[in-house]
């Protein structure tokens, strides 16, 4: 048996379990032994003796229910569940019902902690969260260790991470090999190998090696200080339904005491029979007791929330749960989301009378100053072969999100870009935006290059078209490569019930349509520019009406995040503007956890509907029996403690 699914009890809860056990147990047996006893009005020690017993068994359970009553009474903010609980109780004692009296407050307090239960199972998975902070780095300067606090540790710092240690700051590794528990961010159990290069995050584990660390990052702008903030925001984020149910108790609470009041009154004064009416009243105000519904609603969000964050998927707030369970379209971006955002520079195709040495310098130096995966794969292709950007103070560069990238040297004028990007440039003489660079006086009105002649489209790849001082070099190919679990993550939005998934992507058609074709979507829009995604999104969410997701890892994917119904970001490879854009978070960037989280949503909503239909039927039809004065107060007590009970329990089931 999964050892985290197996109950264990705080001291607290376990100090609050044999109290309510010896409860129980004095209870029952108070109860057989007065029922064998027959009450005598005119035996005061007989009498006495009963009332004694059973308001002891009482203070024993309801001490702090009852202070907590009290307190709400003086704070102006009385009509909650204790309150009635209080109420309901302390009535049944007056009217002789001893056992039913105590026995709605031992119920009480077996729900209570049932759902204190059920929500530590569930926030063990976010506490953790906080006890990803460290207090200490081992900063390394000038042969000699010093400990600091992280957040004394500036960027650039070398740090040293021994075996068994959490990495204090996000950075990279440039000495030594270990094995890294990153299952504390991401959910994943297995251990990554990292060596000198590789980027590591704070909060995670070095299970097994020594590792020399630079740090990229001030502690503030960490994954793990991120991911804290990402929690406590979620925590004060609520679904539609919560709210509902917060909304409806503050009206329901006062309209239900009123009835109770006059259910007592004007039956007794048509009747006679003040007894019989009162009894009801109190069978009335027992059954009205919201809490059922006040507990064990939010408690299914929570647990589907933390239950989601075990998973690996970060989820805001319970709204964006809600959500995300009503996923009918899902629209992603291509790079670093289905595939897996490392390019390698496929083929160099050079123009007529240019060498590669020539086409791959001006290459290099054009896109020097990008952060583009397009970017650093020909950085990395370039210093393979020994060649570099040009240096030197004076180079201006300027970046076209969607397009491509200029640069100024001198008085050459570099661009590479894509198809879009290479016509333009063609149409303007060899430059984007005339005005904004000098030395070029061709014009467009000669058409000096003819399009579709120069620039060919069917290109088995990503293009980068380079051109210098408005000539074209050649362009290079590049490829891409679908992540693992794409294809079996867009199968599984399938089963769950999605009707379309699509790919918005800037990349060249033919790359697009071989990832759609290999993932199996439904559709795809390539060439798009961040404003073109913009429009694409709002055509699928006008033209379905229905939940659309919007999964992507950029900077460029930020506006369309924030337009989605529900924003999702990959995480560990997702730039920071989308990571604050969005709803959620998949902290591994495997897609597969996205399809967990939505079948993790639509288990907390029907559940949580489930504990809806469960609390208000049985309530209506005890409620409406109670107002006839035809309940006794047994039903009563099931359909408010009893039903509580029932509900939290479902509720637990989100968590398994």
């Amino acid at each position: 048996m999964d050892t985290e699914n197996k109950l264990k009890l705080t001291k607290k809860q376990k100090k609050e379990l044999i109290k309510l056990i010896v409860s129980a147990v004095l209870l029952i047996a108070a109860a057989v032994f007065f029922a064998m006893v027959p009450l005598d009005y005119t035996n005061p020690v007989i009498f006495a003796a009963r009332i004694a017993v059973f308001a002891g068994i009482y203070l024993i359970t309801g001490f702090d229910i009852i202070k907590n009553a009290f307190r709400g009474i003086f704070s102006g903010d009385f009509l909650d569940e204790q309150f009635l609980m209080t109420v309901a109780s302390v009535a049944a004692f007056f009217i002789g019902e001893y056992v039913e009296g105590v026995a709605i407050i031992v119920l009480y307090g077996i729900g209570e902690l049932f759902q204190n239960i059920a929500v530590g199972r569930s926030r063990k998975r976010i506490s953790a969260i906080a006890a990803l902070r460290t207090d200490v780095a081992h900063v390394l300067e000038n042969g000699e260790i010093t400990d600091l606090d992280p957040e004394e540790v500036a960027v650039g710092s070398i740090i040293e991470v021994r075996p068994g240690e959490k990495i204090p700051i996000d950075g990279v590794v440039t000495e030594g090999f270990a094995g890294v528990d990153t299952s504390s961010l991401t959910g994943e159990s297995n251990p990554v190998s990292v060596s000198p290069g590789d980027t590591v995050f704070g909060g995670t584990i070095s299970t097994d090696g020594r590792l020399v660390i630079k740090t990229t990052k001030p502690l503030a702008e960490s994954s793990q200080e991120k991911v804290i903030a990402l929690v406590e925001e979620a925590a004060m984020k609520k679904s539609k339904t919560e709210r509902f149910i917060t909304k409806f108790a503050r009206i329901y609470t006062p309209c239900v005491v009123i009835a109770a009041v006059l259910i007592a009154l004007i039956p007794s004064l048509i009747t006679g029979d003040p007894v019989r009416w009162i009894r009801s009243a109190i069978v009335f105000l027992v059954v009205s007791c919201p809490c059922a519904l006040v507990i064990s609603i939010p408690m299914a969000f929570f647990a589907g929330v933390g239950k989601a964050s075990k998973s690996g998927v970060l989820v805001k707030g319970a709204e964006y749960l809600e959500r995300l369970a009503d996923a009918k379209n899902i629209v992603m971006d291509k790079t670093g989301t289905i595939t897996s955002g490392t390019f390698e520079v496929k083929s160099v195709t050079c123009a007529e009378g240019v060498s590669e040495e020539r086409l791959l310098k001006a290459a290099c130096t054009a896109e020097s100053a990008s952060n583009h995966p397009l970017a650093a794969a020909i950085a990395d292709f370039c210093g393979k072969r020994g060649i570099s950007a040009a240096s030197g103070d004076k180079i201006e560069f300027r970046e076209y999100p969607g397009k491509g990238v200029t640069a100024v040297s001198g008085e050459d004028v570099l661009a590479a870009g894509n198809i879009g990007f290479a016509r333009e440039i063609a149409k303007n003489g060899g430059v984007t935006e005339p005005e904004a660079f000098p030395g070029n006086e061709k014009t467009a009105e000669n058409n000096v290059f003819p399009e579709n002649a120069l620039f060919p489209e069917n290109v088995a790849g990503t293009a980068v078209y380079v051109f210098e001082n408005g000539k074209y070099l050649g362009l290079l190919t590049l490829g891409d490569t679908v992540k693992p679990g794409s294809r079996e993550a867009v199968l599984n939005f399938k089963k769950l019930g999605v009707e379309r998934v699509v790919m918005l992507s800037g990349d060249a058609e033919s790359e697009c349509a071989s990832v759609a074709e290999e993932c199996g979507l439904d559709d795809y829009k390539s060439r798009l520019l961040p404003g073109d995604k913009v429009t694409e999104l709002e055509n699928i969410i006008s033209g379905t009406g229905k939940t659309t997701v919007y999964v992507g890892d950029g900077i460029n994917d930020a506006p369309v995040l924030a337009l989605a119904d529900v924003g999702v970001a990959m995480g560990s490879m997702g730039q920071d503007a989308a990571v604050e854009a969005a709803d959620c978070v998949i902290m591994n960037d495997d897609l597969r956890k996205l399809a967990e989280a939505v079948g993790i949503s639509r288990k907390t909503v029907r559940i949580a509907r489930q504990n809806v239909i469960l609390a208000i039927g049985v309530k209506m039809a005890v409620l409406v029996l109670a107002a006839f004065g035809l309940s006794a107060m047994w039903p009563a007590v099931f359909a408010d403690v009893g039903v509580l009970v029932l509900a939290i329990l479902n509720s637990m089931r989100v968590m398994k």
